[in-house]
């Protein structure tokens, strides 16, 4: 399951030419699944949507990443 309480449309950032793009209308999020040696899953929120969107693009564009803490290292740390 994934859980967005937060996320700012900070578009992002083409990787033919450098450019930014969609900047305030969504967000996308690398997840740390490969697709292949090129290619990686994302997950897109669109600003006037609730839906989140998986997608598979090139491990180039610039897409935002969300630091997460895994629960069995945290419980495990606090035993």
């Amino acid at each position: 399951m994934i859980v967005f309480q937060t996320a700012l449309p900070a578009g992002n950032r083409n990787n033919n030419d450098g450019s930014f793009n969609n900047l305030g209308n969504n967000a996308n999020f690398w997840s740390s699944t490969e697709n292949d040696a090129g290619n990686a899953w994302n997950r897109n929120l669109n600003y006037n949507t609730a839906n989140v969107n998986q997608n598979n693009n090139n491990k180039n564009n610039g897409f935002s990443v969300r630091c997460l803490k895994d629960s069995k290292i945290a419980a495990y740390c606090f035993l």
